[in-house]
């Protein structure tokens, strides 16, 4: 059985389809995965883990067009 997440926490929508992601658990396990079976996006775990889920569907805005990266050797 999947649960909604709600609004108020904060989790990033999937970074395939743009669907908000369901909890589900199963045994010891909690699964956050997009509802979308085709994305096959999902993080599992112990506990409920949002950081984890935030950070493999987080979009790359860190780095802008206009900045040159720095070779380091």
């Amino acid at each position: 059985m999947s649960l909604q997440i709600q609004s108020n926490i904060h989790c990033e929508y999937c970074i395939k389809c743009g669907e908000r992601p369901q909890v589900e658990q199963v045994k010891k396990y909690w699964i956050i995965a997009c509802p979308n079976k085709d994305c096959k996006n999902l993080v599992k775990d112990e506990f409920v883990n949002f950081a984890a889920w935030n950070r493999l569907n987080k979009t790359n805005t860190n780095i802008n067009s206009n900045q040159t990266l720095k070779k380091i050797a």
